[in-house]
């Protein structure tokens, strides 16, 4: 058994001390009444209620951005399309190294009169 050597004064708290300013009165509001143009309606939390799944993938019904929007149906159109392979090579840039290393070459057979 453990004794302890302390007046239980010790771990007594201090009295609080009353507040020196009155306290206003709080004024009562009048009871709103209910705006019939949003009428509250009581959530259903059966299944297919107002509570959704976690974890379900909403990303397709999300608004996208005008710019994403376009660049999908950019990239759908394009499979859907069958172009020309004679329109289709504008379609591919080439890189600076390739441009150079064709124009070397090109330039080897250059007409001499010119």
């Amino acid at each position: 058994v453990v004794t302890s050597t302390f007046s239980p004064s010790v771990f007594t708290m201090a009295p609080k001390k009353g507040s020196k300013t009155a306290k206003k009165a709080v004024p009562t509001k009048a009871p709103t009444k209910a705006d019939p143009l949003f009428p509250s309606r009581p959530r259903s939390f059966n299944v297919g209620g107002a509570i959704r799944p976690a974890g379900r993938d909403l990303s397709r019904f999300v608004r996208w951005p005008k710019y994403v929007r376009i660049q999908r149906q950019r990239a759908v159109l394009y499979q859907r399309l069958k172009v020309p392979p004679s329109i289709n090579q504008f379609t591919k840039a080439i890189g600076k190294n390739e441009a150079a290393s064709v124009f070397n070459l090109l330039n080897k057979y250059r007409p001499e009169t010119a």
